[in-house]
């Protein structure tokens, strides 16, 4: 407006100047031609360029010039002409002038209403075409914003990883609301101990910020202190425009230099709990947006859902933990009590019946060898007590056989493998690869148990004529894999959740950070691989 004002301002002089050269020019030819042949009638065009300007005042100062010189140019100009036609003919000049004058006036103003009525149209136009404007804008940060929700909705939603999740949000957020930091803080297991950092973040150039970084690592925050802190107790969102100029926030006065100014947060609830509180940052100076923080309210809710799937997952794992804690303490409970059985059973109970066994050689020799009935009886006696004595030695070894004590699970699978073989006729090949490695007792026991039960399973279920076994050690773990020759194993039957067997073989290797796997082939077999650490 106006840079319009000094246009119209330059033209105006311009037209001035112009005017009053020309005025000068037509005086001046006025003046050199006699009375009657000149007539004033020139002096219009003062009246012309005065409607040229745009300005009233300017039309009606050039038809009083024109009508002033026209007068002049009257009384100065060499005679000539019959006295009343020259009269006439300067009457009628200024008469033209003034009738010029007139009508350039009603062009003047219906000009200016024209001005007018377009400007208000344009004034119109504009208004209606920034409302229009503002009306696409909240549009389409409407679509932007709903866009945000969903993409958290479906992810909150989602079976991923939890870690990834929350990661994904707080990049979501930080891309929506380009703020190039966001954190996590979650609320501690105590309540009365507030908010503990965690490592979850979001920063768009990796070491921007790494000096906040750090001092938030080392701040938890109780209620209502510091941003997250009094948005867990408001349980609302909250912004800052400059943390530096702010009372209560602890984590200004940490660092000389935090590397952050305007900042937001808001509350992730479960119900109307306050689980969590998201932070985002920026290096600049920011007004609030009453509109973000609404939306981030929503997102804060649909956030919810991620920690109590989080806090679900957590209390799951904290309970398979105490139960696999627990089924270790059994096993270990179970072989110290196989332990102590067996050497209870193979000292005392094998001692006893060998003593029987002597006795009843003394006794046969006291007694009378020439009544045969006393003799069977006593051949019979002696036969139990033998057939005893194997039994006690059997219990005993299955309980808990002393070569693996001794000698190490090397070598009591081969006594394994032997046994195996000849109780079931089922051919059996064993290759040790150790290389002198040998695990400790306990991680020994766990092999050694997966490997009977293993075998259980191949004279109930496959129909194998054949096993191969092999045991080796590789990096920073101990590896014994059994495959034999049977039908195979189906995938359902590997996944079954009633297959108790198969369940006690994985947790048992899960104790040692291990695994078990099992691969089975329709009609050519099945293959167990048992992976523990060394420990």
């Amino acid at each position: 407006m106006g840079q319009e004002i000094e246009i119209k301002k330059y033209y105006s002089t311009k037209y001035l100047v112009a005017g009053l050269i020309l005025s000068g020019v037509i005086f001046v030819v006025d003046t050199q031609i006699p009375l009657g042949v000149a007539g004033g009638m020139l002096y219009v065009v003062l009246v012309l360029l005065g409607l040229m300007t745009g300005h009233r005042s300017f039309i009606i100062y050039a038809a009083a010039l024109g009508s002033v010189l026209n007068a002049v140019g009257f009384m100065v100009s060499p005679p000539g002409g019959e006295w009343g036609q020259v009269v006439a003919n300067r009457f009628l000049g200024v008469f033209t002038i003034w009738m010029t004058a007139i009508l350039c006036l009603i062009i003047n103003r219906a000009e200016k209403g024209q001005h007018s009525a377009h400007d208000e149209l344009e004034d119109k136009i504009k208004d209606r075409t920034g409302m229009i404007q503002e009306t696409n804008e909240r549009l389409n940060a409407e679509i932007e914003y709903s866009k945000q929700i969903k993409a958290i909705a479906v992810a909150s939603n989602e079976t991923r990883a939890i870690d990834e999740t929350l990661r994904f949000c707080l990049r979501q957020i930080c891309e929506f609301a380009r703020w190039p930091l966001g954190h996590l803080y979650l609320a501690a297991d105590n309540p009365a101990e507030g908010l503990v950092p965690t490592e979850y973040w979001h920063v768009d150039e990796p070491g921007q910020f790494e000096t906040f970084q750090k001092v938030t690592l080392e701040t938890p925050l109780e209620e209502g202190i510091g941003l997250p802190g009094r948005v867990l107790v408001s349980g609302e969102p909250a912004w800052i425009i400059d943390v530096t100029k702010d009372s209560n926030f602890p984590r200004a006065k940490q660092a000389q230099d935090i590397g952050v100014k305007a900042g937001f947060a808001f509350p992730i609830l479960i119900g109307r709990k306050v689980v969590g509180v998201m932070e985002f940052f920026s290096p600049n100076a920011v007004e609030p947006d009453p509109q973000m923080l609404d939306i981030m309210a929503q997102i804060g809710t649909q956030l919810g859902r991620v920690l109590e799937r989080k806090q679900a997952q957590d209390e799951s794992e904290r309970s398979q933990d105490q139960l696999r804690k627990l089924y270790h303490r059994l096993e270990q409970v179970r072989e110290e009590e196989r332990t102590r059985t067996a050497r209870e059973v193979h000292d005392h109970l094998g001692q006893v019946l060998t003593t029987i066994k002597l006795e009843l050689s003394l006794l046969r020799k006291k007694l009378d060898v020439d009544n045969p009935a006393i003799q069977k009886s006593i051949e019979q006696l002696l036969e139990m007590s033998d057939d005893a004595i194997q039994t006690v030695k059997k219990i005993s070894m299955d309980l808990r056989p002393p070569i693996l004590d001794d000698l190490g699970i090397a070598e009591a699978i081969v006594w394994q493998v032997k046994e195996f073989t000849g109780r079931t006729g089922i051919e059996c090949e064993f290759e040790d690869n150790l290389n002198d490695f040998e695990p400790d007792l306990e991680r020994s026991t766990t092999l050694f148990r997966i490997f009977q039960e293993t075998l259980t399973n191949v004279v109930r279920h496959a129909g194998a004529t054949k096993v191969y076994v092999t045991l080796s050690e590789y990096n920073d773990s101990v590896t014994l894999q059994i495959r034999d020759n049977g039908c195979g194993i189906l995938p359902g039957e590997v996944s079954n959740l009633r297959s108790l067997g198969l369940l006690g073989m994985r947790e048992r290797a899960m104790v040692w950070g291990g695994n078990l796997q099992i691969h089975g082939v329709s009609d050519e077999g099945t293959t167990v691989t048992i992976n523990i650490q060394k420990g």
